[in-house]
């Protein structure tokens, strides 16, 4: 009977023991169950926060605002409203775009549901049917439909992204205090934007500034607005009218671009000639450069990489992959009329020593023979026309008026004529950095000096990824500081389960 009590009550003890375990160690599962969702939660909350720039695997960083865009809005004073109507939110589009916030954070950036915000949607006509991205500053908008914010990369036959270009131009344009204005010259040249030089107008398209076509016979005067003049090689000499408007312009402080291409034959044109000789640049010769240097030939003798100068124009395009001339021509720069004309030359582009320019056009001698370079195919001519006021105290009271002429000998590397890499076919334009050459002369000659710069590159197949002091940042504590956690919390409860027992 004793026996029968006594195993009785060791039972219950057993029983009671392991309840007890069963407690200890379901609190300790808990708390440790606790203490993982605590972490998850606290990470959550500290990712959501600091709402990171997304981890981006693509060549062109896509995902990834350049430093570029950062500087041109950081000092914006106005308030932005960048609405995303019809994107969802893990868009390529949007995640690039909530990154101005943290630019400035002027720059609200705002994902719109049109059946919810029908405020938004019914004053920009927008819907989520037809993704639209809306640029909104004060009483200054702009609309971007979804299929502007993709390009065509002719060398890779892909889809690729221009949103950046598109929403930061957007942004300048309307918080500019003045817009630079370009006018492409008409009615003399075989070069037209909307023929020969389409992938040109896509590129000012996406630049901070406007353009226009002018036909002077027309117009008779080159209006005020007008930041830069662009000429394209003359195929015949410009009408009095014409050469009078040009003139006038140049008399009262008006900028230039020019890009000439080889003549077949010699040109007598005078009124052009009149143009360019306000600058002390002498007529165009029959004739292009032959480049004999190996290490600047690209693909033919006639088509080279020039030697980049020292200049805040093409700065960046040195410190890059730089520019490829096709058929090339030089500049002759007449050196004992600049300080009659009160012109100062500075050179941009020059081929090599070892080019020569030669007017036998078929190549069969290889250029031997005639002239040796280098040759000037850039340059940057600025004629004072009004010399600076100073003070008393020597300080600039008035600024000295001038014109520019920026001039380029040769005007195919900026056109739509096509080349083959590989198996593909792309316009010369897209080459290297042809385009910034064009893109920051334009810049320079209008004052948009944050415009001088080398644009974001298209897309390609290959992916890589370099991470931010942010992105390495979450990457450490992914992997070194939740799994140091999970074993001190396992130690914690280790030590709690060995001191109960």
């Amino acid at each position: 009977m004793k026996k029968e009590k006594k195993e009785k009550k060791d039972s219950s003890e057993k029983i009671q023991r392991f309840k007890k375990r069963w407690l200890v160690s379901s609190l300790n599962t808990a708390i440790l169950i606790a203490i993982m969702v605590a972490i998850f939660v606290a990470i959550n909350f500290a990712v959501k926060k600091i709402d990171p720039t997304p981890i981006d695997f693509t060549t062109s960083k896509d995902y990834t605002l350049t430093d570029q865009s950062k500087e041109r809005v950081k000092n914006i004073e106005q308030d932005v409203n960048i609405y995303f109507v019809g994107f969802e939110e893990g868009s390529v589009e949007y995640k690039l775009a909530k990154q101005y916030n943290k630019a400035n954070s002027k720059i609200k950036v705002e994902l719109v549901d049109a059946t919810k915000n029908q405020e938004i949607a019914k004053k920009y006509s927008a819907s989520n049917e037809d993704p639209t991205v809306i640029v909104e500053s004060g009483k200054k908008s702009k609309k971007i439909s979804s299929y502007d914010l993709v390009s065509y990369d002719s060398a890779t036959y892909k889809e690729v992204s221009v949103a950046e270009q598109k929403i930061t131009s957007a942004i300048l344009n309307l918080t500019s205090g003045k817009t630079p204005k370009a006018y492409f010259l008409t009615g003399y040249t075989d070069f037209s934007l909307t023929t020969n030089l389409t992938s040109f107008a896509k590129y000012l398209d996406d630049e901070v500034l406007t353009y226009e076509t002018i036909n002077l016979l027309n117009k008779q005067k080159v209006p005020d607005d007008c930041d830069t003049l662009i000429i394209m090689t003359p195929t015949k000499d410009f009408d009095q009218v014409t050469t009078n408007a040009i003139l006038e312009y140049i008399k009262k402080g008006g900028n230039i671009l020019w890009f000439n291409g080889l003549y077949e034959e010699e040109k007598e044109f005078t009124n052009v000639n009149k143009i360019l000789a306000e600058y002390g640049v002498k007529k165009f010769e029959k004739g292009m450069i032959y480049e004999t240097d190996k290490n600047k030939i690209f693909g033919s003798p006639v088509s080279f990489a020039p030697d980049i100068e020292e200049n805040e124009i093409l700065t960046n395009v040195k410190q890059s992959e730089g520019t490829v001339f096709f058929t090339a021509t030089k500049i002759n720069i007449d050196e004992d009329k600049l300080e009659s004309l009160n012109v100062e030359e500075t050179d941009l582009l020059l081929a090599s020593e070892k080019s020569y320019f030669t007017k036998d056009l078929t190549g069969a001698n290889n250029g031997k023979g005639d002239q040796k370079g280098s040759f000037i195919v850039g340059a940057q001519l600025v004629k004072t026309l009004k010399e600076a006021k100073k003070a008393e105290d020597g300080a600039e009271e008035e600024k000295a008026q001038t014109s520019t002429l920026i001039i380029y000998g040769n005007d195919y590397f900026i056109s739509d004529f096509p080349i083959q890499i590989g198996n593909n076919q792309i316009p010369v334009i897209s080459l290297f950095n042809n385009a910034d050459v064009a893109l920051n002369s334009i810049a320079y000659l209008a004052d948009n000096y944050e415009e001088i710069t080398i644009r974001k590159g298209y897309s390609d197949s290959q992916t890589t990824f370099t991470p931010t002091e942010q992105e390495k940042i979450i990457i450490t504590v992914i992997i070194f500081a939740v799994p140091v956690l999970i074993i001190i919390a396992g130690v914690v409860v280790w030590i709690i389960r060995r001191h109960r027992k």
